[in-house]
């Protein structure tokens, strides 16, 4: 199947056959497979929440040696990548459940540089390619209140992002976070 210069229009017929998936559904799990790329890159394990078990609000523990992170994964085509933030709407009920915990809690926003799904992904002869970046903020210690989060664009989540989150993480069992 070779969706090069097709409309958009054209690639969704072309896999209509198979799609189970709504758009939103479809963004929510690239968001999720995209944290796990990073996951896998920095060789750290992911557990996904089943999706009638988020009870905590969060989509994925990321598996630390010491004790896992717990992280919400939000993805989006409506932002650019570059740029110094990004404004995301939070639920209070997702910052109620993210305060109580004592692991840090860390809202990952997956930015797809194209609302069209064809182009998410490239797949020239070397390689296959994200059209997307993802930034990170912890939210485990928001004020009463919040009701958008500014997510900061220098956070770009990487593996080595990974290592902060350890850190931060170590941190609460030595009192320091």
């Amino acid at each position: 199947m070779a969706h090069v210069g097709l409309t958009e229009a054209a690639f969704n017929e072309e896999l209509s056959s198979i799609s189970t998936l709504s758009p939103s559904g479809s963004k929510a799990r690239f968001g999720l497979a995209y944290m796990r790329a990073i996951c896998s890159q920095a060789g750290v394990g992911l557990n996904e929440t089943s999706p009638d078990e988020d009870a905590l609000a969060v989509d994925c523990d990321v598996c630390f040696s010491i004790a896992p992170v717990r992280v919400q994964v939000k993805c989006t085509s409506q932002f650019e990548l570059h740029g110094k933030s990004a404004s995301w709407p939070i639920e209070i009920a997702w910052r109620e459940k993210w305060n109580k915990s004592k692991i840090p809690v860390y809202l990952v926003l997956v930015i797809l540089s194209y609302d069209e799904r064809k182009q998410w992904l490239e797949h020239p002869k070397n390689g296959t390619f994200h059209n997307a970046a993802a930034f990170w903020v912890r939210v485990n210690n928001l004020p009463a209140g919040e009701t958008r989060l500014d997510i900061p664009k220098n956070q770009r989540l990487t593996a080595e992002t990974l290592q902060v989150w350890e850190s931060d993480l170590e941190a609460c069992f030595y009192g320091l976070g």
